[in-house]
């Protein structure tokens, strides 16, 4: 039976240093949490010692918590000033030794505000079990004091969250990138009672593992078709999208650019919003199910061959897998019929219903093939990212892979990036003018990125995902070595 402590950040900030002041500690430290246990017990007294002193003999836990990726940095400096002994009123402002010094403050803020630590074979009695609840109900904060938590104990596995990767105990080698990691050990109850009467800290008798995000296993993939990366041993993982319904624009007709992909996905929105009768679902709308994978409206750019020059090709609803049957039965009836589309400026574009004889508006050519997945993705209009880079803290591939996770993908093992397209024909960047004037638009970057299992298309990710800017296309793998996410953090 497994031993898990969960905790939930209030503000959903973690204050604390790492290894240097200046760099806050991220994963959260499993010594942390015990300290901040240690630090409920009411007295030398206290029957929970014991608890602890069970807890610090159990083999060093699994974390669970935000990959690093997705964790924003941040680092306030003060300066504290000498003070008169001599003044009245006393309190540590007037202590002598009080001397001028700059004190550094570490925090980071995850996108999921709770984290999780494991003891997976701890296997505790009832009364250890009660005794290290009683103590996590009293804790206050964990960090210092301004990392307000909220800390429980139960013998089930550690929830895993969308953007939580499990962290593990490793040995010290090349091949994976290691976090000196605090863990309680045998005896370490005693230390830190003699360290407090001592007036040390806690961080002097503290010792540390080297840890590292768990990998997946990855096997020699066994292709259904020439094209498909489906591995026989592997397992396929399903995107937040089922089907691709298509329309192609009937010829002839004067190209139309592919960087007008955002205008013409927006206006496809607003024809089919018109049409579908109210209440409109709020996965067709986009309003009222934050909490849910939206209809995609896309342009489909040509792209991938040796004459691809990225002109839209057609436009496509990529329907979520998770739509009630009953709103996809209305989005249907109403979204099928449609025959034209009216552009700004007054252009009308003629569309027919299905592939016709055009490979690019295929739904497999987009991943959109039942029972099938790849591992290889490339952007082939580029993705807005979901957040701001800020200097020191975010790198691109990083963001690249935190919006992947975003949008319901896995983690990519791999990420290559580019301010330019890595594909024939991909859209260098949608006009300015075309994008919508209401939402925040943030940097647009090009990337190649590799899942370490087969993943079922189509694949959209970033902030403008729904309305075609971040549409990816399945690609064979390529002689050039990519840069994996953690290597591409280390040479920063």
């Amino acid at each position: 039976m497994p031993l898990t402590i969960t905790v939930r950040l209030r503000h959903g900030r973690y204050d604390a240093g790492g290894e240097r002041a200046s760099y806050p500690e991220w994963p959260p430290h499993p010594a942390r949490v015990f300290c901040a246990l240690a630090a409920s017990c009411e007295d030398d007294a206290d029957p929970a010692w014991a608890a602890l002193r069970w807890l610090e003999e159990q083999p060093p836990p699994e974390i669970r918590a935000d990959d690093p990726g997705q964790v924003r940095r941040s680092r306030a400096v003060n300066y504290v000033v000498k003070n008169a002994t001599e003044k009245d009123g006393g309190g540590s402002m007037t202590w002598p030794g009080r001397d001028n010094g700059k004190r550094i403050r570490s925090s980071s803020t995850a996108v999921t505000e709770s984290f999780g630590m494991t003891w997976t074979e701890a296997n505790p009695a009832t009364e250890i079990l009660a005794h290290l609840r009683q103590l996590a109900r009293l804790v206050p904060y964990v960090g210092r004091s301004t990392s307000l938590a909220e800390v429980t104990v139960s013998d089930d596995e550690c929830v895993v969250l969308s953007g939580h990767v499990v962290y593990e105990p490793v040995t010290l080698d090349k091949e994976r990138a290691a976090i000196l990691v605090r863990v309680p050990y045998p005896g370490y109850t005693g230390e830190l009672q003699a360290a407090y009467l001592d007036g040390r800290r806690a961080w002097e008798v503290a010792r540390t593992l080297p840890y590292a995000i768990r990998q997946e296993r990855v096997t020699t993939a066994a292709p259904m078709d020439e094209s498909a990366d489906q591995d026989a041993d592997g397992e396929l993982v399903p995107g937040p999208f089922e089907d691709l319904l298509v329309w192609g624009i009937k010829r002839p007709v004067v190209p139309l650019s592919g960087n007008q992909v955002a205008m013409v996905a927006g206006t496809l929105r607003r024809a089919i919003l018109s049409v579908v009768p109210d209440p409109v679902p709020a996965q067709v709308s986009g309003h009222g199910a934050a909490d849910k994978w939206h209809v995609g409206f896309l342009a489909l750019p040509d792209v991938g061959h040796e004459h691809a020059d990225g002109h839209i090709l057609g436009l496509a609803l990529a329907i979520p897998g998770d739509l009630p049957r009953a709103d996809l039965a209305a989005l249907l009836k109403a979204a099928i019929p449609l025959s034209e589309l009216r552009l700004p400026g007054g252009r009308v574009l003629k569309l027919e219903y299905g592939a016709g004889d055009r490979a690019g508006l295929r739904p497999e050519k987009w991943g959109g093939q039942p029972g099938t997945g790849f591992r290889e993705w490339v952007t082939a209009t580029p993705m807005m990212l979901d957040g701001h880079l800020h200097r020191g803290q975010r790198s691109e591939a990083s963001e690249v892979a935190r919006s992947l996770v975003i949008a319901g993908y896995p983690r990519p093992a791999e990420v290559e990036v580019s301010p330019a397209p890595l594909l024939r024909g991909g859209v260098w960047q949608p006009r300015p003018d075309t994008l919508p004037r209401n939402r925040t638009h943030r940097r647009l970057v090009h990337a190649r990125v590799t899942f370490p299992v087969p993943v079922a298309g189509p694949v959209l990710a970033g902030s403008m995902r729904y309305l075609g800017v971040g549409l990816f296309l399945p690609a064979r793998p390529t002689a050039r070595p990519p840069v994996t996410v953690r290597e591409e953090e280390a040479m920063r």
